[in-house]
Order: structure tokens, then C-alpha cells, then sequence
């Protein structure tokens, strides 16, 4: 009648009559692999371990910015009400979740430079805890050590001032070449996790 079933696997249809023919895989003799499957299944394999690192990579990075961006809200929303705060080294080490000796490192290395009493204890100011989050930001999250993390808070101090001048430009004045360079300062410093 009409019906139509399935055919078995062994048969296929040609492309040049649709009648259906027997399909007869090569036969192999035992113990004879088949031609190239090694390097196929160790490029296999090597594709699934790059897609699986990958993965691995995309999730860690997905980890480390929720992280960054959970820390920079509480540290933002700490200081929102606290602008003229001074605090003291073991205060301002729990409030920038760091060990006393990583502020004091920072401080002899020049990252960040505390405010002294005539005693010369170090005073931290709501300015120095977020700069103690970005420094942690380019070494932790970026991965860049001091001496990179120094010279990248001096172009970004030079970049802000330059972004000053930029702005301080009459309307009128302003060409389509100046507000790019604007918005690419603004961009390299939100990169850097430096408010503008």
C-alpha cells in the first residue's frame, strides 16, 4: 500500500535514481584499524580539552569580575557617607579587606600614600581605601606587579588631568577628534577600575 517504512542502515539511496541500493561498508581484516582514526580521535580530543580549558577560563574570569564588581559596590557604598573619614592603619586594613604589612608595602613602595600624625601614624582616607582597591584590582585581577601597578596610577593620574583639560573646552570649540580622544581616556580609566 502507501505506507513507507524506514530502510535498514545498510541500504542507501544513490543521489542519481533514488533506487535504493546494498551498502557494503569495506571490509577489514581483524586487527587492521581504520586508515587516519588515531589522528582523528586525537584531534578530537585535543579540540574537546581546548573547549573545555576555554570554558574553565570564560567561568574563572565571570568569577573574578562578579567578585571585583561585589567588592567595589561594598567599598562604594561604605564610603558614599564617609567622605572626610581618617582611619587608622589596622581600621583601614579591615575596611580594604588587606593585611596591615600589604598598606604598609604599598605605602613604602609609593602606590599609596596615607596622610601621618605628628607621630607618624599613617591615616587612610576614604581617596587612599579606593586607591587600595585598585592597586589590588591591576595586581590580583590583572596580574601586574608593583612597579607596573605604580606606572599605570601615573599615566592614569596624567590621563585624568588631560581628560580635565578636554573638558574644560567651550562647546563650540569641541571637534569629533576631541571628544574621541575623551571617550578613549574614559574608557582605558574605567578599564583600570578608576573612576572618572
Amino acid at each position: 500500500s502507501g505506507t513507507e517504512y524506514p530502510q535498514p542502515h545498510w541500504f542507501a539511496a544513490t543521489p542519481t535514481d533514488n533506487t535504493l541500493q546494498r551498502f557494503d561498508p569495506p571490509q577489514r581484516q581483524r586487527g587492521q584499524s581504520v586508515p587516519n582514526a588515531e589522528e582523528f580521535l586525537r584531534l578530537v580530543g585535543k579540540l574537546a580539552a581546548d573547549a573545555q580549558r576555554r570554558d574553565a577560563e570564560r567561568q574563572e574570569a565571570a568569577r573574578l569580575e562578579a567578585m571585583r564588581q561585589r567588592r567595589d559596590a561594598h567599598v562604594r557604598a561604605r564610603v558614599a557617607n564617609r567622605a572626610d573619614a581618617l582611619y587608622i592603619i589596622s581600621i583601614a586594613a579591615k575596611l580594604a579587606d588587606m593585611h596591615p604589612q600589604t598598606l604598609r608595602k604599598y605605602d613604602r613602595e609609593g602606590l599609596v600614600q596615607p596622610s601621618r600624625t605628628q607621630g607618624s601614624r599613617r591615616l587612610y582616607s576614604e581617596e587612599d581605601l579606593e586607591r587600595l582597591q585598585i592597586v589590588r584590582r591591576l595586581t590580583e585581577d590583572l596580574g601586574l606587579n608593583l612597579a607596573a601597578v605604580s606606572l599605570i596610577l601615573n599615566l592614569v593620574a596624567q590621563m585624568k588631568g588631560m581628560l580635565q583639560v578636554l573638558q574644560s573646552v567651550h562647546p563650540s570649540e569641541r571637534s569629533h577628534s576631541i571628544q574621541a580622544v575623551e571617550e578613549q581616556i574614559k574608557v582605558i580609566i574605567r578599564y583600570l577600575g578608576v573612576e572618572d
